[in-house]
C-alpha cells in the first residue's frame, strides 16, 4: 500500500527501515516529546519487534518517504477500534539533516488522516500530546483538530509529572474542511 500527498509518500514498513526506526526510538529529542518512556533499543530488539507487528489488525504504521531525502520518519494509527471507528494518531520525524520543522510531519499526518477517513471509514482520530510539545500542537491545529481537554499529571519525564492534552478530529469536521478548501 502506498499513500501519496504532495512530495511525500506513506508506505509499509520494510525490513530495510529497521535502522531508521531504531534511531527514532533511541533519539532523546523524540523521547522527551512523547508519552511513556523508552529504553535503549538494540538491533536485535528492533528486529524482534518488527517480526511481532506483522499481523496486528488494530494498528497501522507507515514510513514517511520523501523524493529528495528518502525515509525520514513514521506515522501511525494505534488502538484502532473498528466497532467505534476511532484510532490514536502518532508521528515521528528524524532530526537527522534538520528534517523537522519543514512541514513533512504535517503533510504526513494529513495523508494519514485522508486515508483513515476516506479509506478506512474511521469516525474519530485523536492524539495525546504532552502539554509542552508545541510542535505537535501546531500540527494538530493546522489539521483542524480540537483540543478536548487535559489528562492531569499523566506522564513522568525529567523528574516530574506533566499534563497530556487530548486532541481529536471527527470525520464530519474533516470532510467539511475538505469541501470548504475545494471552493
Amino acid at each position: 500500500m502506498i499513500i501519496k500527498f504532495d512530495d511525500i509518500t506513506l508506505r509499509a514498513i520494510e525490513e530495510s527501515d529497521m535502522e531508521l526506526l531504531k534511531d527514532l526510538i533511541n533519539d532523546p529529542e523524540i523521547e522527551i516529546m512523547t508519552g511513556g518512556y523508552s529504553f535503549p533499543v538494540s538491533t536485535y530488539q528492533q528486529r524482534s519487534w518488527f517480526e511481532k507487528i506483522q499481523n496486528r489488525n488494530n494498528e497501522l504504521r507507515l514510513i514517511v518517504d520523501t523524493k529528495d531525502h528518502g525515509a525520514i520518519g513514521v506515522v501511525m494509527l494505534t488502538d484502532i477500534d473498528w466497532k467505534n471507528r476511532s484510532a490514536q494518531s502518532h508521528s515521528k520525524i528524524t532530526s537527522v539533516n534538520n528534517m523537522r520543522g519543514r512541514g513533512y510531519g504535517t503533510k504526513a499526518s494529513y495523508a494519514l488522516l485522508k486515508y483513515a477517513f476516506e479509506q478506512l471509514n474511521l469516525n474519530c482520530i485523536y492524539s495525546h500530546i504532552l502539554e509542552y510539545n508545541q510542535a505537535s500542537k501546531r500540527v494538530r491545529e493546522k489539521l483542524g483538530f480540537t483540543r478536548e481537554g487535559i489528562l492531569r499529571d499523566r506522564v513522568y519525564k525529567n523528574g516530574k509529572y506533566h499534563n497530556v492534552e487530548v486532541w481529536s478530529l471527527l470525520s464530519s469536521e474533516y470532510f467539511s474542511r475538505i469541501h470548504k478548501d475545494e471552493k
